[in-house]
């Protein structure tokens, strides 16, 4: 056994510590560098935000230089990573020590547009970002979105909530709220004081009369159009609201039982000057109706014949100016004159009527013929007439 003297155990102390020294100064003066500085094996510094991660591989990025971790991150978090560069491309590091980082630390890009979502998330400016994931805002919501681009991505920080647009801007998101007033494509939506056309989805369905919010797409055409990506974009809240004809306005039901005075594409009716479209009746027939209001006219939701005018009572004897009413009786003389005009002298065996027989209606009644008729009384040569105002109002012997 070798036995040290005092000074020998003192001098060996002394070159324990000398070393320790030089080994700690050395450590401190190791510190880490700018990944643009670094070589290979170099203590490297790096703060970005992690814009790919999966099982124990993440991607950071500071919108200029890449590193990858074997590390599994949060995407989109930012990080700071002290480690070691294992290669010389720069890109590969083994992390000594990775801190989540708030995003002001970085440089990150700015921008300003309304969020939206189809099959992915984007943010339309109106140009049309996809971003990397999707923010907690309404669709078509305004928002500040902070972060980076990488790749196809904008990579989202942070966000800032702004509101839904008050006004349509072309290529922007556009929310409306109103109600339908045509339901052919494009739907017609009438929102209190314009109208409003839109384009639905395939399938995607309302009914006139529907109260709606409709968010989509906007293009400033004459009339402003909105194109709806998704069935969830259309929302029915209610129902307008249901008045006696007359009294509504556009974008109400106006609700009638009504006598038509006119027939073919549209009805007039004898209780408003607008005109019933999209329905059937003969001149004559008491309807009962449900109809939206447009612009001028109105349009049938439901509509039924209360009263056909078949069963109307025989009015000769009680001739009403200014109402479609029915005659019905025989005939007892008919005169023609050379320039086509025809008078026929009906009677129901207590009173009797002129019927006037205009050259365009192109019916001349035999003597003794059943006529049924159905029109307007008007005069000739100051005697009460009826007016037939087409050939499909006439019937000889049931025949018509």
């Amino acid at each position: 056994m070798i036995k040290l003297t005092k000074l020998e155990i003192v001098l060996i102390a002394v070159s324990i510590v000398s070393i320790l020294l030089l080994y700690l100064i050395g450590a401190e003066a190791t510190t880490p560098v700018p990944l643009e500085r670094a070589e290979r094996g170099s203590l490297i510094n790096f703060t970005g935000v992690c814009v790919y991660s999966q099982n124990d591989f993440s991607v950071l990025y500071d919108g200029k230089d890449t590193i990858v971790l074997y590390d599994a991150l949060k995407m989109d978090k930012s990080y700071r990573v002290v480690g070691k560069l294992l290669d010389e491309s720069k890109h590969s590091v083994e992390a000594l020590r990775i801190d989540e980082v708030p995003y002001n630390t970085l440089n990150l890009d700015s921008i300003e547009g309304a969020f939206w979502s189809d099959s992915s998330c984007y943010l339309l400016t109106p140009q049309r970002i996809k971003l990397s994931k999707c923010l907690n805002v309404t669709k078509g919501e305004k928002v500040k979105v902070y972060g980076l681009f990488y790749g196809e991505r904008f990579h989202v920080v942070d966000y800032i909530p702004k509101g839904l647009l008050k006004i349509p801007i072309n290529g922007m998101p556009f929310k409306i709220r109103g109600i339908v007033i045509r339901n052919t494509s494009p739907i017609t939506i009438w929102n209190g004081s314009e109208e409003i056309n839109a384009y639905l989805p395939y399938k995607t369905k309302l009914e006139l009369g529907d109260e709606v919010e409709i968010m989509g797409i906007a293009r400033l055409y004459s009339t402003l159009t909105l194109y709806v990506n998704s069935p969830s974009d259309v929302k029915v809240i209610g129902k307008a609201k249901t008045v006696p004809v007359g009294k509504e306005t556009i974008g109400e039901i106006a609700h009638g039982v009504c006598q038509v005075t006119k027939d073919g594409i549209s009805l007039g009716l004898n209780c408003t000057e607008l005109k019933l479209y999209g329905f059937s009746a003969n001149f004559g027939d008491i309807i009962e109706f449900y109809g939206i209001r447009r612009r001028n006219s109105l349009y049938c939701i439901e509509c039924t014949v209360k009263i056909p005018r078949d069963e109307l009572p025989n009015s000769i004897c009680n001739p009403d100016f200014g109402t479609p009413l029915k005659i019905h009786g025989k005939v007892e003389w008919v005169k023609v004159y050379k320039n086509g005009f025809g008078l026929a002298n009906v009677t129901n065996e207590e009173c009797w009527i002129l019927v006037k027989l205009p050259k365009s209606l192109g019916v001349y009644p035999e003597v003794n013929e059943t006529l049924t008729a159905f029109g307007f009384y008007t005069t000739y040569r100051e005697a009460p007439a009826f007016e037939i105002p087409s050939r499909d109002d006439i019937c000889l012997n049931g025949s018509c």
